[in-house]
This record gives C-alpha cells, structure tokens and sequence, in this order.
C-alpha cells in the first residue's frame, strides 16, 4: 500500500519500509536493521517497478545472509578455548573508541565489536545486533557462560526490539562498545544499569 504525503511516499511490503524522497532517491529499512540506499534511474513511468524489484533483491540477499550466517555457526563444548580467546582479545580493546557503524580497531559500534572477535576464531555473525540476536541457542541467565552474548532494549528511539550486543565474561560482567562517551568498557549485568535492558541471550560458539 501506498502513502502519500506531501515530500515523501512511503510504500510498505513484507515488513519492510521504503521511503521514496520526489528526487527518486530511495531508502529501504529492513526489520533487522539493515539499510539500502539508492537512486531510481530508469524512466520514472516504472518507478515503483524499480522500488519492488530493488526490494525483491535485497530480500534474496538478505536470506541468503542470513543462511549462510547460521551455516558457519559452530558450537563447542563448555570447556572449549574459543570464548578464551575471544575475551581476552576483547579486553586487548578495553578503552577503545567506539564509532558509530565502526567495525575494525580504529573504532568500533556495539555489533561491529562482536563480529570483528568472532570472526578470528572463525565465527561469521550478521552485521547488526539485531540480526546476531537471530543466530545461534536461547540461553536463560542462569545458563550463562563466558563468550554467550547478550542484547539489549537501549532506546525507544528505534522501533526494533534489539539495538545493543555484548560479550558475557563471566562473573556477572560483560564486556562491549557502550556510547562514544564510554567506548568500550566492561559493565556489571545483575544490579547494573543494563539488566532491566536485557532482551535476550545467545550461545554461539
């Protein structure tokens, strides 16, 4: 269904939000937080075409992320070395500035810290908190061990149910990429700020 308004024309399909600007410039906002930001460049009559073909294709591409994410999960056993060394590199960035969208050294955002960990033991996860929530095992908090990873509710100003990730290390802390005033920085999870916060854990190695 179309909305219109009088700058933007809204068009919604599976989930998914496209805002249509009149210059034909066109974002595309997906549940999981991913974003495509293009401009329409055929003739304007298949303008809308071009919106649900464009959609289509970040779909596929979208699935096909998320297939091949939870393909390359693996799971150890509970005395595995992975999330060892995951936490101490982790903590080798204690201090670290934190960049929004950031996902190396220079800086990094709150899921752009998970990834770049996991990925040098060998873990591919998705880009975004909300996507990583979507892979791996439900753990409760009871369950916890050192490496799970744990999301968050920050803010109500974005309308997903996930916007922060962190990296559990046991004995009730956790580390993560908190605000470019803090950077990265370890929290306490029980009687801390976060745990009215926490959404949801997951084991992924």
């Amino acid at each position: 269904m179309f909305h219109i308004t009088k700058n933007i024309i809204l068009f919604t399909s599976f989930s998914t939000y496209l805002f249509a600007s009149p210059m034909n410039f066109i974002k595309i906002e997906n549940p999981d937080g991913t974003e495509l930001k293009f401009k329409v460049t055929k003739n304007t009559n298949h303008f809308f075409d071009d919106i649900l073909a464009e959609e289509r294709a970040l779909q596929n591409a979208i699935r096909a992320k998320k297939t091949a994410s939870t393909s390359n999960i693996k799971y150890a056993s509970r005395d595995n070395g992975d999330s060892k060394e995951i936490i101490q590199e982790a903590k080798n960035h204690l201090g670290g500035r934190y960049v929004w969208g950031g996902t190396r050294p220079s800086g990094f955002d709150c899921s752009g810290y998970v990834q770049y960990l996991y990925k040098k033991e060998g873990v591919n996860l998705p880009r975004t908190a909300m996507a990583q929530s979507q892979v791996g095992k439900d753990v409760t908090t009871d369950e916890l061990q050192k490496g799970d990873l744990l999301f968050f509710k920050t803010t109500d100003t974005r309308n997903i149910p996930i916007t922060h990730v962190g990296i559990y290390m046991g004995a009730n802390k956790f580390i993560h990429a908190a605000s470019k005033k803090l950077g990265i920085i370890v929290s306490e999870l029980e009687g801390g700020r976060y745990e009215s916060k926490l959404v949801k854990a997951k084991r992924v190695i």
